[in-house]
């Protein structure tokens, strides 16, 4: 789901290097952390000249010399590259991490979406539960959405009005495949905005609020939105956290989603949560989803939610499969990975296992992708992440579109031994000139939410030698930097 990433200003150059002791079980990276950056270093599995130097545990520079990389390429966002069947799933070292595992694997699936050379849909309905009729509710808001937005930076209020509404309403009915809400918290702002323009206070009031429930961390941008909206909006605010939901369901051990956060496996209550509606999905790889709406706090008192899950025809033995993938050892597509590829019908599966972080305030991720068909492992990673909310969001988000992006490549595992060296640093611009904010262009209001693009720092070091193919011997990293 897409957020205001927390890490901003210029990129930052550092030097990363990998120590290698010949078996891939005892590798090790040892990153030097400028700031608050963020750095995901995944090992393409190739053949390389670098190879014989690991072997003999002399420190590989990730980023390599200018002579040693005899070509340059560069990573084209237009590059053709044939459609794949690929889906992402994650795991948890320890079931109090299951929830931190649960929006990591929501932000994984909400980046596969956007990759072009990602053929996501049929597993994703597989996966989550839903229907052709959702996927087609989903369709109609995100057009309903579009046209609002016209009509809004026309000035045809009431047309836009109309159109938000129903992307609101189709929006609503398609929630069991609604794992990013982000496109439902846009149409919301919107309506809100002209509601406010419209003078229905009662209206904005309403919209605002169930933004404040249901999706805090969706807000409107000052730099973005007029003084008028922002005001209202901050006046909607909810300023009593007495509410608490306890979420059931048959079987247990199901995801519960408490407003497009999974909270936990159930049984499960939630606490502290903002007096009003909310919006319970409970969901188990393979069944049709159970979503609810409830009310809680003040003298409603707290609220209970008993969810039967069924799963769909075709589906059976996904829950078990995925639960199985706690315990592999990630090395190939066997066991539990292999089976939840084989019912999802899979080219590739990418897997992402949570675990302990240094401190209470981050966790750590490793991140596999494999071939479902060889069953051999393409792609292995590390990142450290902050657990905080929208943070961790953006650094998995990030990370997976690069990594995904990267294993579907065709240009990985080529034969020959050349290797690749690819930098993709952004210049640093200029601090720009003082000028008034965007709400004094109408036409810019729409740009809902204010999208801040932060510079990456990607290198990639890559390798083969003839005739391998990805998937053998160490040698190729890729290093994010975020």
């Amino acid at each position: 789901m897409p957020h205001t990433p927390s890490v901003r200003g210029r990129a930052i150059r550092s030097a990363w290097f990998l120590s290698c002791s010949g078996t891939p079980a005892r590798r090790t990276v040892r990153p030097t952390i400028v700031r608050a950056t963020w750095v995901a270093a995944l090992i393409l599995t190739t053949a390389s000249p670098w190879s014989a130097r690991a072997q003999e545990g002399e420190p590989i520079e990730i980023n390599p010399p200018a002579e040693e990389a005899t070509a340059v390429a560069e990573v084209s966002a237009t590059t053709p590259v044939a459609m794949q069947r690929i889906y992402m799933v994650s795991t948890a070292v320890d079931p109090e991490l299951e929830a931190l595992s649960g929006r990591v694997g929501a932000a994984a699936r909400a980046a596969l979406r956007r990759v072009p050379s990602a053929d996501w849909q049929r597993a994703d309905q597989r996966y989550l539960g839903y229907d052709d009729n959702t996927l087609e509710k989903l369709r109609v808001a995100r057009e309903k959405l579009e046209l609002g937005r016209t009509a809004y930076l026309d000035l045809r209020l009431d047309e836009a009005t109309v159109l938000l509404r129903d992307a609101v309403e189709n929006f609503d009915q398609a929630m069991s495949a609604l794992e990013d809400p982000t496109d439902l918290g846009q149409a919301l702002l919107f309506l809100g905005a002209v509601q406010v323009y419209n003078n229905d206070r009662r209206g904005a009031q309403r919209t605002f609020e169930r933004l404040h429930i249901q999706m805090p961390h969706i807000q409107p941008d000052p730099n973005v939105f007029a003084p008028d909206v922002v005001e209202r909006y901050e006046q909607s605010r909810i300023r009593t956290n007495d509410a608490q939901i306890t979420v059931e369901s048959d079987p247990p051990g199901a995801v519960a989603y408490v407003d497009f956060i999974p909270r936990g496996l159930s049984p499960v209550t939630v606490g502290d949560l903002p007096r009003g509606e909310h919006t319970i999905r409970v969901v188990a790889p393979g069944s049709t989803p159970y979503i609810e709406n409830a009310e809680s706090g003040g003298r409603r008192g707290p609220a209970t939610v008993s969810a039967f899950l069924l799963p769909v025809e075709g589906n059976e033995g996904l829950a078990a499969a995925v639960a199985g993938i706690a315990g592999s050892e990630l090395r190939s597509a066997d066991g539990a990975v292999g089976e939840v590829a084989r019912i999802l019908d899979l080219d590739k599966i990418g897997v992402i296992r949570v675990a302990y972080g240094e401190s209470q305030e981050s966790i750590r991720l490793e991140l596999v992708i494999f071939d479902a068909h060889s069953g051999r492992r393409v792609l292995r990673g590390e990142v450290v992440a902050p657990r905080a909310l929208g943070e961790l969001e953006d650094v998995v988000t990030r990370a997976v579109q690069q990594a995904v992006e990267n294993a579907l490549n065709p240009q990985v595992g080529q034969d020959g031994e050349t290797p690749i060296a690819i930098d993709l640093t952004p210049e640093v611009p200029d601090e720009p000139e003082p000028r008034d904010p965007l709400y004094k262009k109408w036409w810019l209001w729409a740009a809902v939410g204010g999208v801040v693009v932060v510079g990456a720092v990607i290198g990639i070091a890559v390798a083969a030698s003839g005739g391998s193919d990805v998937g053998q011997d160490t040698g190729g990293q890729v290093v994010f930097q975020f």
